[in-house]
């Protein structure tokens, strides 16, 4: 009978362990939004392994060729990172927000990763929409962004498929 509480408190330790991971990097992803939201870029940069961790952004077909009827030789990629693009958010004078989606964490507890699918909004108009992912990296007691990757869908090119929140 000992055997089976000791068992049972094992899991329990270990569920509670876990949720706490959870809790952690559903933090990051808070700080992520609200960094955005607010145009705090201390903030938002605090919550990347170092100022030049990669953005990269790959246009989906549809919306690339949507570009390509003006633009021939344009390529549906966007490559940035995380201090630039915080730089160019707080240079808007709009309103600028990510809204989330489906999010899905897995970690081991030293590393990560997290994928959603996101909206990008500058002022009340919807710019783009896809799938994002972070890989993460747990140092001490602190989950970091190591990279960026995310696709990019048009919204007038490609109607958004997710449900709204209120």
């Amino acid at each position: 009978m000992k055997h089976i509480y000791c068992t049972l408190l094992a899991c329990l330790i270990s569920i509670s362990s876990f949720c706490q991971k959870d809790a952690s990097i559903q933090e990051l992803i808070t700080d992520f939004e609200q960094s955005i939201l607010t145009k705090d870029s201390v903030r938002f940069k605090k919550l990347f392994l170092d100022a030049q961790v990669p953005f990269v952004g790959i246009m989906s077909q549809a919306t690339e060729a949507s570009i390509k009827k003006d633009y021939p030789d344009f390529e549906g990629t966007a490559v940035s990172n995380c201090t630039k693009f915080i730089q160019d958010i707080c240079k808007s004078t709009k309103k600028q927000e990510e809204k989330f989606y489906n999010i899905k964490i897995h970690t081991d507890g030293a590393v990560g990763a997290v994928a959603f699918d996101y909206a990008y909004f500058s002022g009340m108009r919807m710019m783009q929409w896809g799938h994002e992912k972070w890989n993460l990296v747990k140092i001490k007691d602190e989950w970091l962004i190591t990279n960026v990757v995310y696709s990019i869908h048009f919204p007038d090119i490609e109607p958004f498929p997710f449900e709204a929140e209120d």
